[in-house]
């Protein structure tokens, strides 16, 4: 009988694999080797939200965001935003150049300036916008970048994830984060930011996704700080390869508002 048991449990395990024998580094190589189009357009509404004495206050911006990637050249990836709304701010933009070893350079524009600055190392813990993103959580952190350790799996609102805890390697204005990866589709579903081991400070949920061109989009991020403010990113439209041209992500078109 015993050995009859064993059978059965060995079968199981070659049908059955367990999710759980994946390294962290494997669950995070996953993550980053999941398909993405060569160029992207997207339509982004930003929602702030604020509560004071009770009252909730919201403010709206709006951006498009132009993303491509290189096959060769010293960038993987080259990333412009530039803001619609409100009027006050219409035509400001962050262009980000992201190199092959997961370096990130961005520049700011503000069209009253007349000018882009580029963002220093030690700003990118700053807010984005006034919004609860930072300038660090529009970057891509590389999987060298952190110090990885599977801590299990977890169920998010209804979805079966590896629990990923980070620490960095790589200068961060986070202690660490435990990021929360989907097991079918390979996207993370949700993110805990920490300003040391036990306080956090706030928390990602990324939800809606939607399967267009092989390629896996969500319809919103939720950034939510534990104070109770919050930021609601929707993205309203999603065209993959979108065929961009390279002039786009130059300063000079960053800085070329009329």
């Amino acid at each position: 009988m015993k050995t009859k048991l064993t059978v059965i449990l060995f079968l199981q395990s070659i049908v059955f694999p367990d999710k759980v024998s994946l390294t962290a580094v494997e669950v995070m190589t996953k993550v980053k080797s999941a398909p993405k189009p060569e160029s992207s357009i997207s339509e982004i509404r930003l929602d702030i939200i604020r509560t004071k004495a009770g009252k909730e206050k919201r403010r709206v911006r709006a951006f498009t965001r132009y993303e491509k990637k290189f096959s060769s050249g010293n960038y993987e990836k080259k990333q412009l935003l530039r803001f619609q709304e409100p009027k006050s701010i219409k035509g400001t933009g962050l262009l980000s150049w992201t190199r092959r070893d997961g370096t990130t350079e961005q520049w700011f524009f503000l069209p009253r300036l007349k000018t882009s600055k580029r963002i220093k190392t030690k700003e990118k813990g700053k807010s984005f916008m006034g919004t609860d993103f930072i300038y660090e959580d529009l970057e891509n952190r590389e999987v060298k970048d952190d110090s990885l350790t599977l801590e299990g799996r977890e169920t998010i609102e209804g979805y079966s994830c590896y629990v990923v805890r980070t620490i960095p390697r790589v200068e961060s204005a986070y202690w660490g984060k435990k990021i929360y990866v989907d097991d079918k589709i390979w996207q993370i579903r949700k993110v805990e930011f920490f300003q040391d081991e036990n306080t956090l400070e706030k928390t990602l949920y990324v939800r809606d996704f939607t399967q267009q061109s092989d390629f896996w989009s969500p319809a919103m991020l939720e950034m939510t700080k534990v104070n109770g403010n919050h930021t609601i990113m929707t993205i309203d439209s999603f065209k993959p390869n979108a065929g961009l041209e390279n002039q786009i992500f130059t300063k000079s078109f960053l800085t070329n508002v009329k």
